[in-house]
């Protein structure tokens, strides 16, 4: 059996990272081998790993295991590395997040020391994400009626790396956005077991689940956690009817198309914010801060 892919993992005690003079090139890997045997590899990265391992250097990181995968007769060197921060002790802000299909992330903050007055709300919409989907999906298809199976492998992965791209366009929107509020948390619903729960028909659970929610929240809070601010999940059974309760007035209704009206209070209001605005009124009254009232409404892009 011939392997195309290779990966062994060493730990710090098994290799050391220099900087040096080199022509070539100044960063060195030095690998120990079974029986004593060393070996050192120069090593090149582009200009944002560089960034990253320049501050390694500085202090800024830690370096904890590295990883060397062979893909195609090349070898590769994944660092892992670790970052301390400071999280805030007592937050003033929350910024709740949810998902939904249309808007793949919505995002609404409430202050402490304003907590009947949200701020402004954000959406970011999840369209160029089903378009990639989608594209790509119908090309694998005409690949695979040619029995062209090496060239969906290699779809896949081009259409990974590009809505992974994606994600991480939308996550540092998020958390540019966040980062207008001091001393805050970020609260998001557990998504744990939602693409098993969710049961509507065949073609809306396709599209459904065609949405990267949990992608997206797990690189939205690594991010997060390298500025600073703490990430929290709620469990489901409190987001229990956030899309279907009246912000407002609490009443529960059938919500259909994208508006959300309220049988009782007859308030009208987009439906993913009203969502998220329960969530975040949610973790309001659980800490103790009061009441909150409708927010303004911006489409991010």
């Amino acid at each position: 059996m011939r392997l195309k892919r290779i990966s062994i993992r060493f730990d710090k005690r098994y290799y050391s990272f220099s900087k040096t003079t080199n022509v070539l090139t100044p960063y060195w890997l030095t690998l120990s081998l079974n029986r004593g045997e060393r070996v050192s590899l120069p090593i090149v990265f582009g200009g944002r790993q560089k960034q990253r391992i320049e501050g390694a250097f500085r202090s800024e990181w830690q370096f904890t295991t590295v990883e060397m995968v062979k893909r195609k007769g090349e070898w590769y060197a994944h660092f892992v590395l670790r970052k301390t921060v400071e999280l805030a002790d007592k937050p003033e802000t929350i910024v709740a997040i949810d998902r939904g299909e249309v808007n793949l992330a919505v995002a609404v903050a409430m202050s402490k020391s304003n907590s009947n007055k949200p701020m402004r709300g954000h959406f970011w919409e999840g369209e160029e994400v089903k378009r990639i989907r989608g594209l790509y999906n119908h090309i694998g298809r005409r690949l695979q009626e040619k029995k062209l199976i090496k060239k969906v492998k290699e779809l896949k992965g081009r259409e990974k790396r590009k809505v992974n791209q994606r994600l991480h366009i939308i996550a540092n929107q998020v958390i540019e956005y966040v980062k207008r509020f001091s001393k805050l948390i970020i609260v998001m619903e557990n998504l744990n077991g939602i693409r098993r729960n969710f049961k509507k028909s065949k073609k809306l659970n396709k599209r459904f689940r065609s949405l990267p929610f949990r992608k997206l929240q797990t690189i939205i809070e690594y991010k997060a956690n390298l500025e600073g601010i703490e990430v929290r999940y709620l469990v489901k059974k409190e987001t229990r009817n956030t899309s279907k309760t009246c912000y407002r007035c609490g009443h529960v209704v059938k919500v259909k198309g994208r508006t959300f009206k309220c049988s009782n209070c007859e308030m009208e209001y987009d439906r993913d914010l009203n969502a998220c605005i329960n969530i975040a009124h949610r973790v309001m009254s659980s800490m103790g801060w009061g009441s909150c009232e409708p927010p303004n409404q911006h489409m991010g892009r």
